[in-house]
């Protein structure tokens, strides 16, 4: 047991310090997709059913992070404190990744990488924003953690469980079936391994899937959100802005979406989601160069050096104020400097490599699309931290190596 104190202790100040966020913030205001994650949550309490979108059913959102808000709601009540209850919800949720960065650390090098790692979890400014809010990313973050340690147990059932929920909480989390599926892999004669992982995975996907189909009438394995996100990008306005080129906006304020969205009540989102792919394609088949620009401006942005406004700007759509998005930014590229320094470590060299493409799949999922920070850095954040802590680890280990050769003379 004591051996478990110093991790015991460590959870239980990053709990105290996500909870004292959420209550030390009573202003905080629903705004954006935290909308969407709320209402439909609540209405799956009162009506047992999502809330549909433009008075059309929808698949728009992803479901799991809903079912999990909407367990709660069921159990503390739908009432007016919902909203702080969503907000505790993602406290546990935010404690649950620094233990999972801890649990990792410990598996891949040892008790002290892991002690530190969590320690630096739970003060990383970056995961204490997006925690802080009513978002998926943070339980996408944690499902996918989960599922890496069962990969690396190699537990078949509870790593095809855990990346089918985590599909479940992010469409683009199908791209990690490649890392997970390399992981369970083990020789020819052990195929089976990846494959059963796959079809478990399948398993929990299907039955969303197929309530797709019946309340659509179209296939839609998860979402309907990909061809928003490729037109909101790929269009004359996104890519000529001379501020902020190639960034994500409404089709809403974009001239040449009104054929699109003009009748949004009266069409189908599922066809819709197929229109918009299609003008998004046709449009980089016209402009191949709008791919490359795209992902430049996207891998600045996700680094916070697109420009203070921009980060303070999209801090903002998870109601982050101009203060704390700043010093947000200090802090990330603080952690970041730590995390290249230990990329270059001896131990980052022996983890499995399928682990390190991880983060560069999360990377390429979104680098052609849209990022927002923190939002949408938050499943490399994990990463940042546990290069971060080697990097602190290394430094404390020569010291603790001179101070004993200093010793001995």
């Amino acid at each position: 047991m004591a051996g478990r104190r110093p991790y015991i202790a460590i959870l239980a100040a990053a709990l105290a310090i996500r909870v004292a966020w959420v209550l030390l913030t009573p202003d905080y205001t629903l705004v954006h997709d935290a909308v969407d994650y709320d209402r439909h949550a609540a209405h799956i309490v009162q009506f047992g059913s999502f809330e549909t979108s433009y008075s059309r059913a929808t698949a728009f959102r992803p479901p799991a992070f809903i079912w999990l808000l909407s367990g709660f709601y069921w159990v503390f009540g739908d009432g007016e404190h919902r909203v702080e209850l969503a907000r505790l919800v993602n406290a546990l949720v935010g404690t649950g990744i620094v233990a999972m960065i801890g649990v990792l650390a410990r598996m891949l090098w040892g008790r002290r990488e892991a002690l530190v790692a969590m320690a630096l979890g739970a003060v990383y400014l970056p995961l204490l924003e997006v925690g802080q809010a009513v978002m998926s990313e943070p339980l996408f973050a944690l499902l996918m953690l989960g599922a890496i340690a069962c990969a690396l147990k190699r537990w078949v059932f509870a790593t095809g469980v855990l990346f089918g929920l985590l599909v479940l909480a992010r469409a683009n989390g199908l791209i990690l079936a490649l890392p997970l599926a390399w992981a369970l892999w083990q020789g020819r004669t052990l195929w089976w391994r990846p494959a059963l992982m796959l079809v478990i995975a399948a398993l929990c996907v299907i039955p969303w899937t197929i309530r797709n189909q019946v309340v659509l009438g179209h296939f839609v394995p998860v979402s309907t959100q990909f061809g928003s996100a490729m037109a909101g990008t790929y269009n004359d306005q996104a890519q000529h802005d001379p501020k902020n080129p190639a960034s994500w906006r409404s089709l809403f304020h974009i001239p040449e979406m009104k054929p699109y969205v003009g009748h949004i009540r009266r069409t189908n989102e599922a066809v819709l989601d197929q229109q918009l792919r299609s003008y998004s394609i046709d449009y980089i088949k016209a402009h191949p160069s709008s791919l490359v620009k795209t992902a430049w401006w996207t891998s600045r942005r996700m680094l916070d050096l697109g420009g203070i406004h921009w980060s303070i700007h999209t801090a903002s759509t998870i109601s982050i104020g101009r203060t704390v998005a700043k010093l947000g930014v200090f802090v990330f590229w603080l952690y970041f400097v730590l995390a290249v320094i230990g990329a270059f470590d001896r131990r980052a060299r022996a983890a499995p490599l399928w682990v390190w493409s991880v983060p560069l799949l999360m990377y390429l999922s979104v680098v052609f699309l849209v990022v927002e920070t923190p939002r949408y850095r938050t499943a490399l954040d994990p990463f940042i931290v546990l290069l971060a802590a080697l990097a602190l680890t290394r430094v404390r280990g020569r010291e603790t190596s001179r101070a004993s050769r200093a010793a001995k003379v």
